[in-house]
């Protein structure tokens, strides 16, 4: 069979992209509550004597214009293909990508970055339409230090040892000051996008726990930024201001899984997709989270 020169190997078609999502969706949307996505509508035959929707004047509704803000997990880095920029943002499957093409809402500009910080996030708010509806962002994992914490305790993951040690506690000081500062973006995200619902999402469990000493810790770390982020969004007092929490989606699928929706190459540790969702856990794990809190469908 002839192949067609004009397709690269190695690299999934948006054909190809769909195909895989619309997989997740059968697969895992299909659990979600009814209404946690809008129902798919295609023409229908008009029956005899029936009014046809072109003679009512009825039309879909308008699309909702969507911005994606923050870090890696937000840009899509554990799904590559990447785009064509420095900041890793998958081509196909990022989770605002997964989430807009089965809810009503536009994607407009993915403005996440790998390695964004929380001021880095601030300065991505820059010239976001005051038109936009939704804003989802994660940020906060590169504040608190999670680098610094896979690097300094991935040969030793003995909390009492160094440098795993000094790490831990650098990135608990860290910690205690980024509650403020999750709070002053969470609100001039609100202020800067009146028309916008604001919608803050946490970080998974990277391993199954057990899988590894130094799994436990990380996770033990997740819990500890989730916290601080739950008890931002609550301190904004702003009802636009809300949080998904996507840890029970991808609860049992961690490293280690037998369907891990999380990254990781033992063969390359340094791979820049590891520990990051994959493409099933952008899809099964933050935008059914999305789904399963009704965040698409209103």
């Amino acid at each position: 069979m002839m192949k067609n020169p004009h397709v690269k190997r190695g690299i999934p078609s948006r054909l190809g992209a769909l195909v895989l999502i619309s997989t997740a969706l059968v697969a895992g949307f299909a659990a979600a509550p009814a209404a946690a996505l809008p129902a798919a509508t295609a023409p229908a035959a008009t029956a005899p004597g029936a009014t046809s929707s072109a003679a009512t004047g009825w039309s879909p509704p308008a699309a909702r214009a969507y911005v994606a803000l923050g870090d890696s997990f937000t840009a899509g880095q554990g799904a590559p293909p990447y785009r064509s920029n420095d900041c890793k943002q998958s081509r196909y499957t990022s989770y605002p990508t997964v989430a807009a093409v089965f809810s009503l809402y536009r994607l407009t500009e993915n403005r996440a970055c790998s390695g964004a910080t929380v001021a880095d996030a601030m300065a991505q708010l820059t010239g976001v339409s005051a038109q936009t509806k939704l804003v989802t962002l994660t940020v906060g994992g590169i504040d608190a230090g999670s680098n610094d914490v896979l690097a300094a305790c991935g040969l030793n993951p003995d909390p009492n040892a160094e440098p795993c040690k000094t790490a831990l506690a650098a990135s608990a000081a860290k910690l205690a000051a980024l509650g403020p500062q999750l709070v002053g973006l969470y609100s001039t995200i609100a202020a800067t996008l009146p028309n916008a619902k604001v919608v803050v999402l946490n970080y998974p469990r990277l391993f199954n726990p057990g899988v590894a000493p130094l799994g436990d810790l990380v996770n033990t770390a997740s819990d500890g930024l989730n916290a601080v982020i739950a008890g931002a969004v609550a301190a904004t007092g702003n009802p636009r201001v809300s949080l998904v929490d996507v840890t029970q989606e991808f609860s049992g699928h961690g490293i280690g899984a037998k369907l891990p929706y999380i990254s990781f190459d033992p063969g390359n540790v340094l791979a820049p997709a590891n520990f990051h969702p994959n493409a099933l856990g952008n899809a099964f794990g933050y935008a059914r989270a999305l789904a399963n809190d009704r965040v698409l469908s209103r």
